[in-house]
């Protein structure tokens, strides 16, 4: 490499620069913050769709076979249901507005409060198992298109590059369909990986529950090892205006070339994010204090999102920049 080329060559990523850009962005244009905080406060005090009825029968039902029932697993099982009641009777099928890999950041989709200032929230319970999966579809994708417009917003702030209101609601639905499609290929990979996982695991938990732990904790370290790749898999829809699939592939570039540096980045962003999780969860869901956990968490989660856009593009130009200039080595070799 020649002194011409290490000069028009952009400099690497850099992890504080891009952070600290990140949260300049977000507090400049505040607004933003504006659409998690929204999603929070129909989670928190907006009414619940709740499945309990269908999940306490089907617990039922799963108890009353006898032939799972043995003297190893009657008692596993046992407290196994009785924590799934619990998970049930709180759980709020509007959580499934928080999407991923693209969507809105929410504190409430996890935290699923039953309490607010006003006291009870409205309690909805859908009894019908085709209603449900018509409920959970329609808000996957609600989640998705709302997703993909904070995605479009995050990501003109961050980058500086704000565009008339016609040009951002084509932008949308352009999105839109892209995300929707990365994240129907995603969960149709993630299927056909699983399903014949659980099989194996569940055949070596049948020799031993120590081997069958084994087997699940390597099968969830294989996971982690398929997902790093596609972290940025949908930045370039958003930053660059990529398809779905060459933005995956892209994004598997990137973290290929950049990888230390992006898993350190990715590690800080994940400490920062779930260490203050910790504190905007201190205040009780029936006090209005809760109103700057929500808040707090939309500012912190957008800044990191802006701070990754502004990562994406810097490692992006370098890594394409670097192909092209090992291209030309090889072709010069030639």
């Amino acid at each position: 490499m020649d002194k011409s080329e290490l000069q028009v060559l952009p400099a690497p990523p850099k992890l504080i620069a891009s952070l600290r850009a990140g949260f300049d962005a977000i507090a400049n244009q505040i607004g933003v913050i504006l659409i998690p905080i929204a999603i929070d406060l129909l989670l928190w005090i907006g009414p619940h769709l709740q499945v309990k009825t269908l999940l306490n029968q089907y617990f039922n039902s799963l108890l009353s076979e006898s032939s799972l029932i043995t003297r190893q697993t009657g008692d596993v099982l046992s407290a196994v249901t009785d924590a799934l009641r619990s998970i049930a009777a709180q759980f709020n099928l509007l959580s499934f507005l928080r999407t991923i890999p693209v969507g809105v950041p929410s504190l409430m989709a996890s935290r699923q409060p039953l309490q607010n200032p006003y006291g009870s929230p409205e309690l909805i319970d859908i009894t019908n198992p085709v209603m449900v999966i018509g409920v959970i579809l329609g808000l996957v994708i609600l989640g998705l298109a709302f997703g993909s417009i904070y995605f479009i917003l995050v990501a003109r702030v961050s980058l500086r590059s704000m565009t008339e209101p016609r040009n951002i609601i084509r932008e949308w639905a352009w999105a839109s369909l892209q995300v929707i499609s990365l994240t129907a290929a995603m969960l149709l990979l993630f299927v056909i990986i699983s399903i014949p996982s659980s099989c194996v695991i569940s055949a070596i938990a049948l020799i031993g529950i120590p081997l069958g732990q084994f087997a699940f904790f390597l099968y969830f370290g294989v996971l982690l090892w398929l997902a790093f790749p596609l972290l940025f898999s949908a930045h370039g829809i958003f930053v660059n205006h990529n398809n779905a699939l060459v933005s995956v592939q892209r994004s598997m570039t990137l973290t290929r070339m950049t990888l230390p540096t992006t898993s350190v980045f990715f590690l800080s962003i994940l400490a920062l994010s779930e260490g203050l999780n910790i504190l905007w969860r201190i205040p009780p869901e029936s006090s209005w204090m809760t109103l700057l956990g929500l808040a707090g968490h939309a500012f912190i989660t957008s800044a990191l999102l802006a701070a990754s856009f502004i990562y994406y593009r810097d490692a992006d130009r370098w890594s394409q920049e670097m192909l092209k200039i090992l291209k030309a080595k090889r072709e010069a070799i030639v």
